[in-house]
């Protein structure tokens, strides 16, 4: 069928007045997603469960990829890979350095070795089978004399003494482990004060499960003196050795009596009994038990017939007690147990059973410190200035704080404390300063409470993490700290000290006692590498020795936060673990001694482990010149002067301004002569003035003509 078009023909398009407006809710058309049907159940809720199982990945991934990208953008310390392995002493199982940096003690699986921190040259050995060293610690106790307390396999506790390149044993603390048939009690934790004048150890009896802390006093001075006499009975006994053996090569006869001839009468026995191819075993002086400290019982109703029994038990309320005696009935508790159960009835269901709970062994944690305003009146003396006289003790999961006196005489061992400390949450770790002025205590609640022991004042409580708790504190060298020194007052005044705390979540803060100011170091948000380990370089105390949850070895900067540098192993050797290494400085802060261990398959498919000793001269590295080269006050320390000391300062400064004071004086009287004169002068200036302005005025009156 034809369709006719006309020609020339035009359209009008219509006007904008005329298109209708969208409607709002005309949104499914404008949104492409809703331009599909919804989909029906349960098919929607799959979609909607899926959407956001993408969203979620997605949103993890791009987490990752940035967290990839900022570590590929962060400036990497220098690395170093220079460590020297040691070739005798390879299944090294525990390490430490003397206190002056001479030597570094190995302990090994048959004994203790001491080398040459510099040369690595070894010094002393003491052999013995099957002892494997755990745990050694050195002490200085004497001019090049050290003590050494180290722990084997077995929970064997052993005191030796070192002295002229030899190795000698003192005693063994729990000697009743070695006895057949008897009770096997042996030691978890081993510390000793700074000097060694004391010694506590923490004692486990296997079979019943009871741990208990002893102390022990030290016979330090007395040791002292023993080994003096053994180390010459020693010198005498090697030249008797050395006369004999060249008498016997120019042919004398054996009966010959010894140049040394037989002691004089009257001359103490001595030390050493040695017989052809015995090593010396010289006795001393055993050490003295002073103190013996159970964990604290759970408190339970009170066992007395009456209550005026039960009122003689309780304490008069001076002091702060544990509240182990009171008149409650076990009855009464009894009765408030049941009536909780009763109310929460219904969700009773939900707490842990009590076989599934995992139950904590209680641990003590404890500091010897000298006497303060702290110590109950009585029991300081001033004869035992400087050193310890006093042990703070908590243990684990406990929110009070106990002091006990070592200087207490007693026939009771096991007394009850002399100060309690309480505290508003649990207790997780304690620290004290170096001159045993600061007591820092971290609870679980974040915060951290600073004592200052020698005013016997709280300096303030640290509010750390209202999330974390406190994982670990340490106070710092104040070398590293700027000091304000002032000319007055003369006397020396408490300065300021850092303290680094470090979280649960690894986060770490550094807080200034003076300032008090907490500065942010590290936090887990900016790097997810653990660190395990902070320990400071001796010698150097501006830096911390890091070992990170990957096994790696950092230097970092304390003041700043930044790392120095990085030590790596050899290829194919690692740390023996991240949480429990292996290491030792020595030579000062020159030398870092490490243990790393590997493991490899041979032929036959069979795990071969290797361990070896690496150490690395921190000497020569070009990154720590700077550190090295600072000028630092080792002679700073935050102590207070006494009274006496305060007022004979002040005196002997004002004697020593005196001469000042007098030229001081005589300008001030020639000054106040001048303004005298000043003041009369304008006295008579005033006068004459006043004069001059009330005196009548006369006047001449001329006669008028008339």
């Amino acid at each position: 069928m034809p369709v006719y078009v006309r020609k020339n023909m035009t359209f009008t398009p219509p006007s904008l007045e005329n298109i209708a407006d969208l409607d709002e809710n005309d949104f499914e058309f404008i949104d492409p997603d809703k331009l599909r049907d919804q989909i029906p159940q349960p098919y929607r809720l799959v979609n909607k469960i899926v959407d956001s199982v993408v969203e979620k990945a997605w949103s993890f991934i791009s987490e990752i990829e940035t967290k990839k990208t900022a570590n590929l953008n962060k400036i990497r310390p220098p690395k170093y890979d220079c460590a020297v392995k040691l070739q005798n002493h390879e299944k090294a199982t525990a390490l430490t350095d003397s206190v002056d940096g001479r030597y570094v003690f190995i302990g090994l699986s048959n004994g203790i070795v001491a080398i040459d921190s510099l040369t690595q040259e070894t010094v002393a050995t003491w052999d013995e089978e099957k002892v494997d060293i755990v745990h050694i610690k050195c002490h200085l106790i004497g001019v090049q004399t050290y003590l050494l307390v180290t722990i084997d396999e077995m929970g064997i506790v052993k005191l030796f003494i070192f002295s002229s390149e030899q190795i000698f044993l003192l005693k063994i603390l729990n000697e009743q482990v070695q006895e057949p048939g008897s009770t096997k009690i042996i030691s978890t934790k081993c510390e000793s004060s700074d000097e060694g004048d004391y010694i506590g150890i923490v004692l486990e009896n296997t079979s019943s499960s009871e741990i208990w802390l002893e102390l022990h006093r030290l016979p330090r001075d007395t040791w002292l003196r023993e080994m003096e006499t053994v180390v010459a009975e020693l010198k005498a006994l090697s030249q008797q050795q050395e006369e004999e053996a060249a008498m016997a090569a120019e042919g004398t006869d054996d009966n010959t009596q010894s140049p040394s001839g037989s002691p004089k009468p009257g001359t103490p026995p001595p030390l050493l009994t040695l017989t052809p191819g015995e090593k010396p075993n010289p006795k001393f002086t055993p050490q003295s038990l002073v103190l013996k400290i159970h964990p604290p019982q759970p408190i339970t109703g009170s066992t007395s017939s009456s209550v005026m029994s039960a009122c003689q038990k309780v304490d008069s309320g001076e002091v702060i007690g544990t509240g182990q005696h009171h008149i409650i009935t076990s009855g009464h508790l009894e009765q408030r147990d049941s009536l909780f159960e009763q109310q929460h009835e219904n969700m009773m269901k939900y707490l842990p059973e009590a076989d599934n709970q995992n139950v904590e062994i209680m641990q003590p944690t404890f500091h010897f410190v000298t006497s303060s305003r702290l110590t109950p009146v009585g029991l300081e003396q001033p004869s035992q200035t400087g050193r310890p006289t006093t042990v703070v003790v908590w243990w684990t999961g406990e929110s009070n704080l106990r002091q006990y006196s070592l200087l207490k005489q007693s026939k009771d061992f096991d007394h009850k404390a002399d100060v309690v400390w309480p505290f508003c949450s649990t207790i997780t770790c304690s620290t004290t300063s170096l001159c045993g002025t600061y007591l820092a205590v971290g609870l679980r609640s974040g915060n951290v409470v600073l004592w200052d022991r020698y005013l016997g004042i709280e300096k303030g409580v640290i509010g750390v993490s209202s999330e974390y708790s406190i994982k670990q504190l340490q106070f710092l060298d104040p070398s590293i700290s700027s000091q304000d020194i002032t000319d007055y007052p003369p006397y020396k005044t408490t300065i300021s000290a850092w303290l680094l705390i470090q979280t649960s979540d690894n986060s770490q803060y550094i807080y200034n006692t003076s300032l008090n100011t907490l500065v942010v170091l590290y936090t887990v948000n900016e790097n997810n590498e653990e660190e395990t380990v902070l320990s400071t370089v001796s010698g150097i105390p501006e830096l911390l020795l890091v070992v990170t949850e990957d096994r790696s070895l950092l230097l970092k900067d304390v003041t700043n936060g930044q790392d120095v540098c990085q030590l790596t192993l050899p290829t194919l050797f690692d740390l023996t673990s991240p949480w429990e290494p292996i290491y030792s400085f020595g030579g000062g802060g020159q030398m870092l001694y490490v243990k790393g261990s590997s493991s490899s398959k041979d032929e036959e498919g069979a795990i071969i482990d290797e361990s070896s000793l690496f150490v690395y001269q921190l000497r020569s590295f070009p990154s720590l010149d700077g550190y090295w080269k600072r000028p630092r006050n080792n002679d700073i320390k935050p102590v207070h002067s006494t009274v006496e000391q305060r007022v004979n300062a002040l005196l002997k400064h004002r004697i020593a301004v005196q001469p000042e004071r007098k030229e001081r004086l005589q300008k001030r009287w020639n000054m106040m002569q001048q303004e005298l004169d000043i003041i009369l002068q304008c006295q008579e200036t005033a006068k004459k003035r006043t004069c001059h302005a009330y005196t009548p005025s006369t006047y001449r009156s001329t006669p008028q003509l008339m």
